[in-house]
This record gives C-alpha cells, sequence and structure tokens, in this order.
C-alpha cells in the first residue's frame, strides 16, 4: 500500500457515520388525531344545532307559541348524550307569552333529564325549574284590560308592589301591595299598606286598586312558586316549577 493510499484509508474510515433518520410516525399520528377531533367537533356542534332547532319547533307548536323559543343544549359531547337518549341539561327561553291576555315578558326553563324519542317529535322531562319575568308595563297593560287605567307599578319594598293609582273622591293614592297565589296559576295583588297621607281613607287601606292576574295553563304546565319571588326595577320574577312532563307535537302530558 503506498504512502498516498493509505492517507485516503484513513481519511475514510473518519468520516461519522451517515446520520439516522427520524422516524415521522409519531408526528403524523397527532396530526391525523388533530383533524380527526376537529370533524367530531364539527359534526357534534351540526348535530346539536339541528336538535335544538327540533325541539324549539315542537314547543313552539305544542305550546300554541307566537314565535320560536331560543334553546340550548348544554353539555359536550352532545353526540354521545344522544346514543343514550338522554340529555342532561337543556335550557329554553320563550318571550312574549301571552296566557289570558295577560303577557309574560320572559319564560326561562332549565329541563333536566331529557328523553327525546321519534326523531325528537317528542320527549319526556324529568324535572323542569325556570322563571317567569314579568315587566312593569306588561302588568300595568294586564290591569288596564281589567279597567283599572293609569296605574303604575314599581318594586316596593319587602318583595312587595308599589302600586300608585286614581281611587274616586281621594285622587291619587300609592299602596305597597302583596302577590297571592291561588289555583291555576292565579296571582292576585292586595294593598297591605298605604304609603300616601290621604285625609279621606280615615285609616283604612283601600282595595279599589287590588287586582288578579288568572295566567292558567303556562307553557311545559309549569306552575308558579309564590314563595320564590323578586321585585327588582325592571318588573316581577316569580319561580316556577314541574315534574314528569311529555312534550309532544300536540301537546303537554304528565
Amino acid at each position: 500500500m503506498t504512502y498516498e493510499e493509505g492517507i485516503e484509508q484513513l481519511n475514510w474510515q473518519a468520516q461519522p457515520p451517515p446520520p439516522v433518520r427520524r422516524r415521522k410516525w409519531p408526528l403524523r399520528l397527532v396530526i391525523v388525531l388533530l383533524v380527526l377531533a376537529g370533524l367530531f367537533v364539527a359534526a357534534d356542534r351540526i348535530a346539536v344545532g339541528v336538535a335544538e332547532s327540533q325541539i324549539a319547533k315542537r314547543v313552539q307548536t305544542s305550546q300554541n307559541l307566537a314565535a320560536k323559543p331560543s334553546v340550548t343544549i348544554s353539555n359536550f359531547p352532545f353526540l354521545t348524550q344522544l346514543i343514550g337518549m338522554k340529555l342532561d341539561h337543556v335550557s329554553m327561553d320563550a318571550r312574549g307569552v301571552v296566557r289570558n291576555g295577560i303577557r309574560v315578558s320572559d319564560l326561562h326553563v332549565d329541563l333536566n333529564g331529557v328523553a327525546p324519542s321519534d326523531g325528537f317529535k317528542q320527549a319526556k322531562v324529568d324535572q323542569l325549574s325556570g322563571i317567569a319575568f314579568f315587566s312593569w308595563a306588561d302588568l300595568e297593560a294586564a290591569a288596564a284590560t281589567q279597567g283599572l287605567n293609569d296605574l303604575t307599578l314599581a318594586a316596593g319594598p319587602d318583595n312587595t308592589i308599589r302600586v300608585t293609582g286614581p281611587i274616586a273622591g281621594l285622587g291619587k293614592v300609592t299602596l305597597q301591595s302583596r302577590l297571592g297565589l291561588g289555583p291555576d296559576n292565579r296571582l292576585q295583588l292586595t294593598a297591605s299598606k298605604v304609603e300616601t297621607s290621604v285625609p279621606g281613607l280615615a285609616g283604612r287601606i283601600p282595595k279599589e286598586l287590588d287586582f288578579p292576574l288568572p295566567l292558567g295553563g303556562l307553557p311545559m304546565n309549569l306552575t308558579l312558586e309564590l314563595n320564590d319571588l323578586k321585585t327588582s326595577a325592571d318588573g316581577l320574577r316569580v319561580r316556577a316549577e314541574a315534574d314528569n312532563v311529555t312534550i309532544t307535537s300536540s301537546g303537554i302530558s304528565g
């Protein structure tokens, strides 16, 4: 072996080994999983949107509502709930519900344990709870239908309603009225205290400004709960509940 050949052999042996090619399959797997997860989320949101629309449509038809309510199905993912045919929680807001000429400004309902069937044409609900909100303007309009015009309503102390209106021979009087509740969701305003100093009253509490709110049947068989009411600057809120209700396209049972 010549000197030149020896040097060339040493240089060849001294060269570093070729780099080891890293496997790319873990990265590719992560990318595939992310794409699949994105497709699942998209499919889940599309499905929940369709279900919410179907439930809103059934409730509007069965409850004779002027407008379709807003429906939201909680908890993710929706598709796994659909497989079990049991929705944990559904919330609904219906605005402008009118019963016996009385307008419920907003009705918020939480439906727990909803079991849909027959392509969402009906659903059984374990328990419903909600809040019926009446604006002061809507309650004043309800009083006007009973002949009590020029009435002004506002929040009073201790969840009373401050009622201001004209009384024959006395002029305008301001009273604190309490709410009572009778059968068939019948609310009753009854004066309990006189706020204005009116000599003609001679210590009596007038009843001329008392009036009822006979709501009758609320959507989804909801029953008002008088022990949970709240007056505020914008109106009156009363809790409502129902249990074991079946919603169908033709009505409510339970």
